[in-house]
């Protein structure tokens, strides 16, 4: 128990002592310990997009490797909105069209070892690529199953 004792003023000559509680601070300190931990939630970070490393020569690996070189850009307006969108040179009317020329380019998956080069200007709202890469990366199908398109993505280096 912790005691602070009071220096008295020369002309008095009592001692006063107090008390701090430390039970009731403890229970503070457990009952927040106990909310913090039942409340933890493991979460992936934001933007942490699947990326697969380059496959090692001589690994076994007997598929064929698909090497189409896409490019997709991205041209903002000025308050930040998806303005434009172009695959490989050709301009693109919506995402719904860009989704539906990735399904024709996937027979087969094709598209399963390509990494797609996204070059966004600096303006675009995150919240547009976010919607972009929902686009590209998978589609549901007529039976409403979750199909995979582009399974990696990169930006492109701005100069």
């Amino acid at each position: 128990m912790l005691r602070f004792v009071k220096e008295p003023p020369a002309e008095a000559a009592e001692v006063t002592e107090q008390r701090l509680p430390m039970s009731s601070m403890i229970d503070v300190v457990f009952l927040l310990l106990v909310f913090f931990v039942m409340t933890f939630r493991v979460a992936s970070q934001e933007g942490d997009f699947g990326m697969q490393g380059a496959e090692i020569v001589g690994s076994g690996r007997d598929e064929v490797m698909t090497n189409l070189p896409l490019q997709l850009k991205l041209d903002a307006s000025p308050e930040g909105e998806l303005d434009a969108i172009t695959l490989n040179g050709q301009r693109v009317a919506s995402l719904h069209d860009l989704q539906l020329q990735l399904i024709a380019l996937n027979a087969d998956g094709a598209l399963r070892d390509v990494v797609m080069t996204l070059d966004c200007e600096a303006t675009l709202k995150y919240q547009n690529v976010i919607t972009v890469l929902d686009h590209v990366t998978a589609y549901r199908d007529t039976t409403g199953q979750k199909k995979p398109l582009i399974a990696s993505t990169k930006f492109a280096v701005r100069r």
